[in-house]
């Protein structure tokens, strides 16, 4: 793991040591891209590694960009998709099988002894919807406690059906782990509507690395525009569906067009970078909206900003909103799952109505009264003590010894 502050480090092997017994962990995730479900995932690995644990991440993807993010004792390991033959077999299987997959038409049995194998662990945990979650629920490993993590909505997210064939089986799936967490109450609430009652949900907030957050965070950067006096910055993967970059792109050019001293920095990467791209110059924005791209720290930008925007249509958590207030920088999002929570209402921070009118609104009214943005400000730090990683890294160990 790359370090920054050795006492910070220090202070994490010790609490983890402390609420930890060596065994041997199989996650099981679909990549380690620069996202906030795999910065989880090498937060909570780290932690257990440092603490001696013998920990495995089998990935179903090669994509791996937070690789050497993670301690060097823990064992990465990519498995592809099983391989098919023939040029034919494409066409046909998306005819006959769902999504085309071998992975749909195999039962978990057979998906975990192609994907793990004889490998025995103490704790196996889908750490993500979909296939991963296939894959566990197929254990022939008794001794071990089976885990899955909900990070979404999943009264708005897709894929949960994914090399499912329908939604009794993952209903099923779902039913064989020994717990099934959450990272939000709301995300409880989305997962029992939509999956129903597995009789094995539990809630543990997300884990963060609180100082190397705020370590990290103190890194120089500059700009490409000139920040103005409302200087937003938002961070998340550019896809516009779920997590709205381009209503806020138009909000903010709302906002200059009225006189109003506001700028944006978008950071992130993903799919929509060209039509995100496309909608800054159709504003003509390109002196107050800047795109820096993906970003394996982030923290300096949100530090940097006055306010913190989450624009997403839903959420599961939202990292950025959490991160934000660890680093005391004031918080805007639309009124969804995760940052709802977080925000207590919006008791630390300004809920939105989830949509375009509504994040005008928020900004204008921070825009027009500064003294508002720092009495967000000083809530930030009323806030600081939810994120205590010492009672969320205990709620963890206790599932993997089989308690609840």
């Amino acid at each position: 793991m790359k370090t920054v502050d050795s006492s910070v480090t220090a202070e994490i092997q010790n609490n983890c040591r402390e609420n930890s017994e060596m065994k041997r962990i199989l996650f099981v995730a679909p990549s380690l891209t620069n996202g906030g479900m795999e910065r989880v995932l090498v937060t909570i690995a780290n932690c257990l590694a440092e603490a001696e644990n013998d920990v495995t991440i089998l990935l179903l993807d090669t994509a791996d960009d937070l690789k050497s993010e993670l301690d060097s004792s823990v064992r990465v390991i990519h498995k592809a998709y099983k391989p098919h033959f023939g040029k034919r077999l494409p066409y046909i299987r998306h005819k006959l099988y769902d999504d085309g997959m071998w992975e749909t038409r195999a039962n978990p049995s057979e998906l975990y002894r192609y994907y793990i194998g004889s490998e025995k662990y103490d704790a196996e945990i889908a750490f993500f919807r979909g296939l991963a979650v296939k894959i566990i629920s197929g254990s022939s490993n008794q001794d071990a406690v089976h885990l899955a993590w909900v990070h979404n909505d999943f009264r708005r997210a897709r894929g949960y059906q994914n090399t499912f064939r329908g939604l009794n089986a993952v209903h099923e799936a779902y039913a064989r782990m020994d717990a099934v967490v959450c990272v939000s109450k709301e995300a409880r609430q989305g997962f029992t509507e939509t999956i129903g009652d597995t009789g094995n949900v539990t809630v543990i907030y997300n884990m963060l690395p609180v100082g190397k957050i705020r370590a990290l965070s103190q890194k120089a950067i500059g700009h490409n525009i000139e920040k103005a006096a409302l200087h937003t910055v938002i961070v998340a993967r550019l896809e516009d569906r779920a997590k709205g970059q381009l209503r806020l792109i138009d909000a903010t050019a709302r906002l200059r067009d009225e006189g109003r001293d506001i700028s944006l920095t978008i950071v992130g990467g993903g799919n929509d970078e060209e039509a995100i791209r496309e909608r800054v110059a159709e504003r003509r924005a390109q002196s107050y909206i800047e795109l820096v791209g993906n970003q394996m720290n982030p923290y300096p930008y949100i530090k940097d900003a006055d306010l913190l925007v989450c624009a997403s249509f839903y959420e599961g958590y939202n990292l950025t909103v959490a991160e934000a207030l660890i680093l005391s920088v004031p918080v805007l999002s639309t009124d969804c799952t995760g940052p709802r929570e977080i925000l207590d209402g919006g008791s630390y921070g300004m809920l939105v109505e989830n949509s375009e009118q509504g994040i005008y609104e928020g900004l204008k009214q921070l825009a027009d009264d500064p003294r508002l943005l720092s009495e967000y400000r000083q809530k930030t730090k009323q806030r600081q003590d939810f994120f205590d990683e010492d009672r969320i890294l205990q709620q963890i160990v206790n599932l993997m010894k089989g308690e609840r």
